[in-house]
């Protein structure tokens, strides 16, 4: 299965493609950033017209690049920047009526649990309790945790970006200016930090764009030529990066290598932010960790729809995966359905004269006949309307809107009364849409029918067209008597629509109920029977 995760930061949006197997293994396919800067609004509390423009535009070029991949879903979520806005609905609703993305916008308890999916599968847990900083745009999340659990989750609004705006300083800043600054970070952090200490850990871990752009910063300042950061950040290599960067303006910031020009103004703050973080947890280094927020979103879908992955690799078309997977949350009849389906698209290959119908027409069949029952999942009385109902408002996804009602309307009128002008639904589509529902619904009724006992009795069916009949020469090991007397009830419609009569013919090999049968090879006729003959003496499970 491949899934899309975009993270809405306040600082840069993220795009990341992965491939996940049944196993649960993920795969990353493809990595997108656009610096939005969307949390430049956390001081006015709005997000302003131009931001909310260029934060569409950046989502839009980031949705071109999943689509790419065709993903099976697309997960979005939004963090401070968005929840902290007061127009941040209004964002929302944007992306969703302007993108098609359904964003959800978390709170700091889920977005701290979210980074700890993700980076939990690239840290050594191994009987170790971690504390995990990711310092983001507008606030840092600080978890406790082993490789079984969270013990501690807190969301600060602490943030890089945050920071710069609420730090008016000279360019460069001076050192009251800095201490002002660590004193003010110092104070939001020693409570949280505080019970974590107390709590016990056994390192600290560092996530988030910031954290590895200043350990890439180390590591050039160190003499190494590595295009990535090394995997520890030292205390002292981490002082010695702030200490150069105090001595550069913001063109001199701007200009230094390994470091991306969007973040000379905010890496003062970050680098503050750091330095903090590692002296109150009293450790000496910190390990980097990559993984975060979009693997944990990603960790977390797979958990949450660990079947629907597991379908995925059954069916990796995504119109029977989504047939298939709305049929099993009905509890559907699996060997009655697939058994009518294997009937009705024999029959329907079969009268190709008669109905002129594409492959992509027997497609459309095939999985209204696989759905035809779900309506039991509400209810047995008027189950066949209960199907259309439940076809028509699941997300069909793979299928056009005109083959949704299609595929509904042919299971609705699987039983009882068949497609009439009269019925809103029907009349509403086009007239070559009415034409295919009445010849694919006269299909299935007749199919449906030679499974009456959903017992399989009719292994298959041979049709001989001639000019005024339909053979239809059944194959089976028992007596066939239900089947045949609803399949004379409920073929009146194929009779009229395609203008030919049924017969029917039974070829087995061995006595049935202890009748003598003809010998193999040999059919047994069955004539068209008027409705008044008598019903038979099995008593039905399910009503016609």
């Amino acid at each position: 299965m491949r899934i899309a995760a975009l993270d809405i930061g306040s600082n840069s949006f993220h795009l990341m493609v992965a491939h996940v197997n049944p196993g649960g293994r993920i795969e990353v396919l493809d990595r997108a950033k656009e610096m939005v800067r969307l949390g430049e609004t956390l001081r006015s509390g709005m997000i302003t017209p131009d931001i909310f423009r260029r934060g569409l535009d950046a989502l839009r070029s980031l949705k071109r690049i999943a689509d790419r991949h065709q993903p099976d879903a697309l997960v979005a979520v939004a963090t401070s920047a968005v929840r902290e806005a007061q127009n941040g609905g209004e964002f929302a609703r944007a992306v969703r009526d302007e993108l098609g993305i359904d964003m959800r916008v978390i709170r700091g308890q889920e977005e701290a649990h979210l980074i700890y999916l993700g980076a939990r599968s690239a840290l050594d847990l191994g009987g170790r309790r971690v504390a995990l900083f990711d310092v983001g745009g507008g606030s840092t999340e600080l978890i406790l945790a082993d490789a079984r659990e969270c013990y501690f989750t807190i969301s600060l609004k602490l943030g890089a970006l945050r920071l710069r705006d609420e730090w008016q300083t000279a360019d460069p800043p001076s050192p009251r200016e800095v201490a002002a600054l660590a004193d003010r970070v110092r104070g939001a952090l020693e409570p949280a930090i505080a019970r974590v200490r107390a709590m016990g850990f056994d390192f600290v871990a560092l996530t988030s764009g910031t954290a590895f752009a200043l350990g890439s910063l180390a590591s050039r300042l160190a003499g190494s030529q590595a295009s990535s950061p090394n995997k520890v950040l030292p205390f002292r290599a981490l002082c010695d990066v702030e200490k150069k960067l105090l001595s550069l303006s913001l063109a001199e910031r701007a200009k230094l290598p390994g470091l991306d020009p969007k973040r000379a103004d905010t890496i003062i703050p970050g680098a503050i932010l750091l330095q903090v973080i590692l002296e109150l947890s009293g450790v000496d280094e910190a390990t980097l960790c990559e993984p975060a927020l979009r693997e944990g979103i990603i960790a977390d879908y797979v958990a949450k729809n660990r079947p629907g992955i597991q379908l995925v690799e059954e069916f990796p078309d995504q119109r029977r995966r989504t047939v298939m997977e709305l049929a099993r949350r009905c509890h559907y009849p699996e060997t009655h359905s697939h058994h009518v389906a294997r009937l009705a698209l024999s029959i329907f290959h079969q009268t190709r004269e008669l109905h002129r119908l594409t492959n992509s027409d027997s497609l459309l069949l095939e999985y209204a006949t696989i759905l035809h029952d779900i309506g039991f999942h509400i209810s047995a009385n008027r189950h066949h309307r209960h199907a259309h109902y439940l076809i028509s408002t699941h997300d069909m996804r793979g299928f056009s809107q005109e083959e949704t009602h299609i595929i509904a309307l042919i299971a609705r009128y699987h039983r009882k009364t068949p497609p009439k002008k009269s019925h809103p639904e029907f009349s509403k589509l086009s007239k070559e849409a009415q034409k295919k529902i009445s010849k694919l619904t006269a299909i299935l009724r007749l199919a449906d029918s030679l499974d009456r006992t959903h017992g399989n009795l009719v292994r298959a069916v041979r049709c001989t067209i001639n000019p005024k009949t339909i053979e239809l020469r059944l194959e089976t090991d028992d007596d066939p008597e239900l089947e045949l007397w609803t399949a004379r009830r409920k073929g009146d419609f194929f009779e009229e629509l395609f203008g030919r009569r049924l017969r029917f013919a039974v070829d087995a090999s061995e006595s049935i109920n202890g009748r003598a049968l003809a010998k193999e090879g040999e059919p047994i006729v069955h004539p068209p029977l008027s409705l008044k003959h008598a019903r038979p003496r099995r008593l039905l499970k399910t009503s016609v």
